[in-house]
């Protein structure tokens, strides 16, 4: 049974940066790239045990990538908080450092 995805006001600002990015080159790549990262959320929503633990950044954290970006995340009982949205070159450390 597919958990409820939560999508934080972090993840979605990410998203619109992300889609922003793309749509200077091509709208339409932006459109299909932001709706692969969305479908690959729901499989976090469906999918147990997928994800790398990332408790160096914070307790509980989980990670998983898609093309340069990865998605970090949280898992609950009964939903899955999309945390953050990110290219995977970044330095994450100081983006994590309230969490």
């Amino acid at each position: 049974m597919a958990k409820k995805l939560v999508i934080s006001e972090e993840a979605e600002s990410d998203l619109e940066d992300i889609w922003d990015y793309i749509a200077m080159d091509s709208p339409l790549k932006a459109d299909r790239f932001i709706d692969q990262l969305f479908r690959k959320c729901l499989d976090l929503s469906e999918l147990d045990g997928v994800g790398r633990q990332r408790n160096e950044l914070y307790q509980g954290l989980l990670s998983l990538p898609h093309k340069k970006f990865v998605i970090f995340f949280t898992r609950e009982k009964s939903k899955v908080n999309i945390v953050r949205i990110l290219r995977g070159s970044r330095d994450l450390d100081p983006l994590f450092e309230d969490g």
